[in-house]
């Protein structure tokens, strides 16, 4: 009798066994899954970062179609879109702005990087029916290793050129010099353009470097990576409208 009891205990411990056995071979499905799942994800993102480059611009769309901006890499908008990227290598390296940097990097259009700099010229034009106000702000998207301390962001509005760069940490008052200093953490600058009438354009041009003078240009910045976006938003309505 205490044989028999034996036996099943055995036969019911092997059916538990099998139970388990087919529960885990659907979850190692599922969880092979998901692991593919969150690698193709991280690939899709690494893709999307490389493939908008160092610097994106992009218009965002308002609710009315009579306030329409549009981009263009050129001043005739033979080309219009609501986004636009430059490239860059990702081995770039320091360099001094004031030396280094070719004049009349405002006189391209398009993508016109040096070999250690960004440099990307557009043009927001009104295409809509109606005059409008507008904002631009120029921000950092993504930077690692405190990169952000050493880079200077120039940019160029309407052939006017500002030169940004991170506040000073060397404990001396006031900003880097010949520069202005990032609106915040994260916002290098914005501004608005108002009465902007239908057919008019702004002309931008940004340049990206990593100053080699700055005292925050060091080895603990080696391989860090840095991503610039723009957005521009109509705001609201102008402050009167085209009579044509």
């Amino acid at each position: 009798m205490a044989k028999e009891n034996r036996v099943g205990v055995s036969i019911r411990r092997t059916a538990d066994e099998v139970k388990n056995y087919r529960k885990w071979m659907r979850l190692i499905p599922i969880a092979i899954g998901i692991a593919i799942l969150l690698l193709i994800t991280g690939y899709v993102i690494s893709v999307l970062y490389m493939r908008y480059g160092a610097f994106t611009v992009s218009v965002n769309k308002f609710d009315h179609n009579d306030y329409a901006l549009t981009l263009s890499s050129t001043g005739d908008f033979d080309s219009k879109t609501s986004r636009l990227n430059a490239e860059i290598s990702e081995s770039v390296t320091n360099i001094d702005g004031e030396r280094d940097l070719p004049d009349g990097l405002d006189n391209i259009d398009g993508e016109h990087n040096g070999e250690n700099y960004v440099a990307y010229t557009f043009y927001c034009g009104n295409m809509g029916k109606k005059v409008l106000n507008y904002e631009y702000e120029l921000y950092i998207a993504n930077m690692t290793y405190e990169i952000e301390k050493a880079v200077r962001v120039t940019l160029y509005v309407d052939g006017k050129p500002t030169t940004y760069a991170y506040p000073r940490t060397d404990g001396v008052d006031g900003p880097e010099p010949g520069t202005v200093p990032f609106k915040s953490g994260s916002v290098i600058t914005n501004a608005q353009i108002a009465n902007f009438k239908p057919g008019d354009k702004t002309k931008f041009t940004v340049v990206i470097w990593l100053e080699g003078p700055d005292p925050d240009c060091v080895d603990k910045i080696l391989g860090g990576k840095f991503k610039i976006d723009m957005t521009i938003d109509v705001l609201t309505a102008g402050d009167y409208e085209d009579r044509a």
